[in-house]
């Protein structure tokens, strides 16, 4: 378990400053109303980590896919920043500007990243969201920092029943930068989107991956599963599509049957486990609805 004294390479060594090194203005939807994203500089022990932060309002952070940075949110942060709420979206070590040590990192390793991220912006308590891999990150900081999270919600949620190995196989034709991107795109259609997806190869962004990262990100599996499984005491949200073969539906409905009263379960009956690409607005949706609901800070 990490907490302020005894976190490797944590904030809590007094590792970590602050710069603000660019304000990006957006409008609103309406038209009427600015927004400003924040770019901030978090140190982590040898660390420095580039974070994202824009809106007002009780704080959403939002944790990408392995080796994926955090621009693949772009459409939920703006829903969700047009609803009032202030979005936080840390860089993981290796993606873009944010560099330092990536060897032998793990899971919890990972975690500090993001809490030395919500301690510097000010964010706690916040709301985690995590897709995919950034699921189990979300899960980790609840378990061992419940006092920075509010609640939690997995999008994809795996780690207990893995996929197939036809699945896996078809997984690594996609990420064959070898192969035409028409035949990757066609494999990506069969694992990552539910049938009615018409998204196209471009869009998918298969090649925004950064292999500094998931080599960063490589030793998740080190940490026990019941270290982080439950995520902690926190109200979970688990979105599901029931296309997922990456992360099969069981997977939540295994954390609703064992904590019935504090996880919350919507399925998705057409989407995959890509379904921030296919219809980020319905994921927007169902944590807005849900988060409304949620006790008040």
């Amino acid at each position: 378990m990490f907490n302020r004294q005894q976190r490797r390479s944590s904030v809590g060594r007094g590792a970590f400053a602050v710069l603000i090194v660019g304000l990006v203005a957006a409008c609103a939807p309406t038209g009427s109303v600015q927004q400003s994203e924040q770019v901030v500089l978090v140190r982590n022990g040898e660390a420095r980590l580039r974070v994202f932060v824009e809106g007002s309002g009780p704080a959403i952070v939002l944790l990408p896919g392995q080796g994926r940075g955090p621009r693949g949110y772009d459409a939920l942060t703006k829903q969700l920043v047009s609803a009032g709420y202030r979005v936080v979206r840390p860089e993981p070590r290796g993606f873009g500007e944010s560099v330092g040590p990536v060897e032998g990192l793990t899971l919890r390793d990972n975690a500090l990243d993001v809490t030395a991220a919500i301690e510097t912006v000010g964010a706690a308590p916040a709301i985690v969201v995590g897709f995919a891999y950034g699921n189990r990150v979300a899960r980790m900081i609840a378990s061992e920092r419940p006092d920075l999270v509010r609640g939690v919600v997995l999008v994809a949620a795996g780690g207990k029943y893995p996929p197939k190995p036809e699945v896996l196989a078809t997984l690594r034709k996609v990420q064959d930068r070898s192969l035409p991107l028409a035949q990757r795109a066609e494999a990506a259609r069969t694992v990552l989107y539910g049938p009615r997806s018409a998204i196209s190869a471009e869009d998918m962004h298969l090649d925004d991956v950064s292999a500094t990262t998931i080599k960063a990100q490589s030793l998740a599996a080190t940490v026990p599963l019941e270290a982080w499984w439950d995520g902690g005491q926190a109200p979970m949200l688990v979105l599901q599509g029931l296309y997922d073969v990456i992360a099969p539906p069981e997977n939540g409905r295994s954390l609703k049957r064992d904590h019935p009263e504090r996880v919350t379960l919507v399925e998705f009956e057409d989407l995959g486990h890509a379904m921030l690409r296919e219809r980020p607005d319905l994921v927007g949706d169902a944590i807005l609805g849900w988060v409304r609901k949620l006790r008040p800070e």
